[in-house]
């Protein structure tokens, strides 16, 4: 798993407020600057760790879209704590309350790490920030953290949320898209991974992609995916400018046409 600098500051950022049991981290940034790149690293961290104990119990939600009532949300935490079913959305709240407060006692540090976070409905983010109020006088019992898209930076600002940013811990961290230097880098590890040599694409392939990309990870990876298809099938030593230009421009028209139809 490649880590930028940006990237491996987040981490640290994150590890101090979860480690410190400071309650919220808000990690925010465009759609694949590598915000779950850096949810997977955090649960990899903490994932070793018993669940229960002074340990750290810690779950991973990739996509909370499916909570569409506050009631689905609780009953999906529940489950994934493996906290007993209640029939009542109040008795499950106390359940699930109680047993945070358990492990609390127990020693155990809660880590609730949510992806894709901007998904989360209104009502449902709301109770996160209830979620935060589980507390004694120095710790929080649920140490969260949140990954969302930029556009989550315009929803915490409206006055029903403007409590919940306050409790991040350090304020918003946010992740940017990586310049040409470190989108090289990160490219060249992923060559590299794969089993493949540092001289597959020639120097000039490198600008291309940073330029066509606007140092989004997730882009320059699906131009440098299609340059290698294009290459096997010229039967190309190496991806050179002018493959890696075809396949910026075949993506780039592909992506127009399927705007033209939306």
């Amino acid at each position: 798993m490649y880590l930028s600098f940006q990237h491996t500051k987040a981490i640290k950022r994150a590890q101090r407020n979860i480690d410190g049991k400071q309650g919220l981290t808000l990690i925010l940034g465009d759609a694949g600057v590598g915000k779950s790149t850096v949810a997977r690293r955090l649960f990899g961290l903490y994932s070793n760790e018993p669940d229960g104990g002074e340990g750290y119990c810690i779950r991973y939600i990739t996509n909370p879209s499916h909570w569409t009532t506050t009631n689905k949300m609780l009953v999906t935490l529940c489950e994934e704590f493996a906290i007993k079913a209640r029939r009542s959305e109040t008795k499950q709240w106390q359940e699930f309350q109680e047993h945070m407060v358990s492990l609390f006692q127990q020693g155990t540090t809660v880590v609730l790490l949510i992806d894709e976070a901007q998904l989360i409905p209104r009502k449902q983010l709301l109770r996160v920030r209830e979620i935060l109020n589980f507390e004694s006088n120095s710790s929080k019992f649920i140490q969260v953290a949140l990954f969302g898209t930029l556009d989550m930076a315009g929803i915490l600002a409206e006055p029903d949320f403007r409590p919940l940013r306050s409790r991040a811990a350090g304020g918003l961290i946010t992740l940017d898209p990586l310049d040409e230097q470190e989108l090289s880098q990160a490219l060249l590890f992923r060559i590299r991974v794969a089993g493949g040599e540092d001289d597959v694409f020639t120097p000039g392939c490198f600008p291309l992609v940073a330029r066509a990309s606007n140092g989004i990870i997730r882009d320059a990876v699906d131009y440098c995916n299609t340059a290698m298809y294009l290459g096997y099938m010229a039967q190309a030593k190496r991806i050179d400018e002018g493959i890696m230009q075809a396949s910026i421009d075949s993506i780039v028209k592909f992506n127009e046409s399927i705007s033209s139809y939306s």
